[in-house]
């Protein structure tokens, strides 16, 4: 099998990689190799190749065998390399003996040490520290900001390029509009951001995509709250802040008024107990039912999903001013997208067509005016889950199914990476299982969820919020006063509040990522 070098305009070429191992004491490359061994790319590939040319003579053993069974240590402590004895499946010999058979006729190496037995039957192999940096530099030197990347990986056929490049789409941050960007944000913009880089250095086409949360009753309650508390000229100074001051307001009256009928309806349970009169207190309740915030907010979304002019004018309104603010942040973090996508985005045939095909394949039942999907019979865990209100309004559910079908029309994706927090792990789950089942199994296998633990404490309803402004405003600051400790180096820094401005964010983004997902 001829070797796979990988080789393009950012690689070092395979003559280049051959002159330098003869430097050091090899007179070629590597015998073996498969499809994913990339030598002039990665150096561990050039050293799992060459260990495993050595060992099949040793073991008998085929090399794809060996070359799958060389695997990375937990840690350096332990080798570079480990291979357990069991996993070379040597019938009639036990693997202790196997272990040290391998390691009493290991041959000299130029780039590796004499290996050595681990627990009976791991065998640890250590990479020479020279040759190790011989190579890594040159190879730094070679390919520059591309060294560790390999742009072959998104080949749809490494052996045909003309295939083409597989694609993949990575919907990350999706905040709500009308609200600032909290930290409690920060972690998916972090990890969709890293990932989009990752596989676009590894030859992906990627569509990074900001699937944003603009569409629900909750605009509704924006809109009844600015009529109330809006003011014309707070929101050209402070769009997204106004907006937020609005929001909270209006959310502590729809707070009051459910906590006011709680009471009522206890009062009214009490009256009736003592035979006494109730009607004050139920029109009271009534009137707050019918006249409060939520049914306001409830009928002004109504509005805007039958296509009213004036509700969806405000809305739009409100959207925009978000936007324009969301990007100015984004670009503080050095994150950028190809796609502001969104809830409202969705069109309506996308949804009716996904509700056509579960009625006509019985996945969905009505309940009470409402339609439904019961996943029970699939996971006791999915269980079920409303696709349609009893008003005929459609939920994050319903839109993400015909989102899911659209992006797959549109682009056509290998891949589709949702970076979301683990509060939505089962809306996922139900998502990927309700679209395998209406006949698209090959889409939903391309879906990927990668769930992250979320910021605690935090609600924007109830004001307590941390915004990611305000927080890397901070961290500016604070960096800007440990640099003017040492007022020497302070003044050879040409823009110093830029520069703390710079290492402010780095610091948030590398504190978040300090812990696991």
């Amino acid at each position: 099998m001829a070797l796979s070098n990988g080789a393009n305009a950012h690689t070092q070429p395979v003559d280049e990689l051959t002159s330098s191992l003869r430097a050091l004491g090899l007179e070629s490359l590597p015998k073996y190799s498969n499809p994913n061994t990339y030598p002039t790319l990665n150096p561990v590939d050039l050293y799992r190749s060459h260990i495993t040319d050595l060992l099949a003579p040793i073991t008998g053993v085929e090399p794809d065998v060996i070359y799958g069974a060389l695997q990375s240590t937990q840690s350096l402590d332990y080798g570079d390399l480990m291979l357990a004895a069991p996993a070379l499946r040597l019938k009639g010999k036990k693997p202790d003996a196997v272990a040290n058979e391998i390691v009493d006729q290991f041959p000299e190496s130029a780039l590796v040490d004499k290996p050595s037995v681990d627990r009976k039957t791991t065998i640890r192999f250590f990479f020479k520290p020279m040759p190790l940096t011989s190579l890594v530099l040159k190879s730094i030197l070679q390919n520059g900001e591309n060294y560790g990347f390999n742009q072959n990986l998104g080949l749809r056929d490494a052996s045909n390029p003309s295939e083409g490049r597989k694609s993949v789409i990575i919907e990350f941050s999706s905040p709500n509009i009308a609200k600032p960007f909290h930290a409690g944000h920060l972690r998916s913009t972090i990890i969709g951001g890293f990932l989009s880089n990752m596989y676009q250095k590894a030859g992906w086409d990627v569509t990074r995509m900001n699937y944003l949360g603009d569409w629900g009753k909750q605009y509704g309650v924006l809109a009844v709250g600015f009529d109330k508390y809006g003011s014309e000229e707070e929101l050209q100074k402070n769009p997204i802040g106004h907006l937020y001051d609005v929001y909270v307001k209006i959310s502590a009256v729809s707070r009051e008024e459910g906590e006011q009928v709680k009471g009522l309806e206890e009062e009214v349970k009490k009256l009736r107990e003592s035979n006494e009169p109730t009607a004050e207190k139920e029109a009271e309740i009534s009137r707050i039912k019918n006249e409060g915030v939520d049914e306001q907010a409830r009928k002004y979304f109504k509005r805007m999903t039958e296509g009213d002019a004036e509700a969806l004018g405000v809305w739009k309104r409100f959207r925009d001013l978000s936007i324009v603010k969301y990007k100015q942040t984004y670009a503080r973090l050095n994150i950028w997208f190809d796609d502001y996508s969104g809830e409202s985005q969705v069109k309506d045939e996308s949804m009716e067509e996904a509700a056509r095909i579960l009625e006509e394949k019985g996945i969905s039942e009505q309940s009470e005016g409402a339609v439904m999907v019961d996943l029970e019979k699939y996971s006791k865990r999915l269980g079920k889950t409303l696709v349609k209100k009893k008003d005929g309004t459609t939920l994050y559910l319903t839109r993400d199914i015909g989102a899911n079908q659209e992006r797959y029309d549109k682009y056509r994706f290998d891949k589709m990476i949702y970076v979301v927090a683990s509060q939505q792990d089962l809306h996922l789950a139900q998502l990927f299982k309700i679209i395998e089942i209406m006949g698209r199994k090959e889409i939903a296998d391309r879906c990927q969820h990668i769930t992250f633990g979320m910021v605690l404490g935090m609600s924007t309803r109830k004001g307590t919020a941390k915004f990611l402004d305000d927080i890397l405003e901070a961290v500016g600051e604070k960096m800007h006063e440990v640099m003017k400790t040492n007022q020497s180096k302070y003044e050879q820094v040409s823009d110093p509040e830029q520069t703390a401005d710079t290492l402010g964010i780095s610091a948030v983004m590398v504190q978040d990522m300090t812990g696991k997902r």
